[in-house]
């Protein structure tokens, strides 16, 4: 996995002429992509009032955030990213900040309502993704909820360097979901429901961490599941949206 340093300048060199958009290829279109997987896990805890959007990039999944919230704070490692989305998402109900790959020192305790991050911090190792989950435990509110897509590849680090595809797209080495997990309940959050997927292939080297901070007295539960048919699902939902389109004209 490449180092915070090496992210920035990839990041900071990468050709975004599609604004971001090409990270919905695997569907289709990067609204097939909000439609059919992203909006079904995360629709329940939607609108909310302020919303941590974590590496958003060029602001993809942003453009459909940002209308189910009144705020908005947008945290990125690479400065050109946050001040494209600057330029796209304007000054009304938002907040734009440029980190270090690590720190959330500069949003207030207590302040945040849903945390999302999606095809970003799959690019994160445990160190990093252990520092921001400490963080957030402080920066949501009781009550808040989280969604996280990271890296599940730790899980198979005793067998991936034997695998006959070496790109793995720089997915965080030795993040795994259990990880995720633990460092929750250390912090005082719960992952209270995480949905290991494969990508790319058949192996499950993929979460989406669906995690709470509870309010006071509130117990919540773990569930988790290894979900094999994640891809033909969204694309059985895909299709059957395509076939129900408005019709031309002859």
């Amino acid at each position: 996995m490449p180092t915070i340093a090496e992210n920035l300048n990839y990041w900071k060199r990468y050709d975004w002429k599609d604004r971001g958009r090409e990270w919905g290829g695997g569907y289709g279109t990067i609204e097939n992509g909000w439609e059919h997987a992203i909006l079904p896990r995360i629709g329940a805890f939607l609108p909310a009032d302020h919303i941590l959007e974590l590496a958003p990039g060029y602001g993809a999944w942003t453009d459909f955030l940002r209308t189910r919230c009144k705020r908005m704070t947008l945290v990125d490692l690479a400065p050109n990213c946050i001040e494209h989305c600057r330029q796209r998402f304007g000054k009304r109900g938002m907040k734009y900040h440029v980190n270090d790959g690590r720190s959330l020192a500069m949003l207030n305790d207590d302040s945040i309502d849903f945390v999302f991050s999606v095809h970003s911090l799959v690019h994160a190792d445990h160190d990093v993704m252990h520092g921001y989950i400490e963080q957030l435990a402080t920066k949501m509110k009781p009550g808040a909820f989280g969604f996280i897509h990271h890296s599940n590849l730790g899980e198979f680090a005793d067998e991936f360097e034997t695998w006959p595809e070496k790109d793995l797209h720089w997915r965080g080495r030795d993040m795994t979901g259990e990880k995720f997990r633990t460092d929750c309940r250390e912090s005082g959050l719960v992952c209270v429901y995480q949905e290991i997927i494969p990508w790319g292939s058949d192996r499950f080297i993929d979460a989406y961490s669906l995690f709470a901070k509870p309010r006071q007295g509130e117990k919540l539960e773990e569930r988790i599941d290894r979900n094999a048919e994640y891809w033909p699902h969204v694309w059985r939902r895909i299709e059957v949206s395509e076939r129900y389109t408005r019709p031309g004209s002859l």
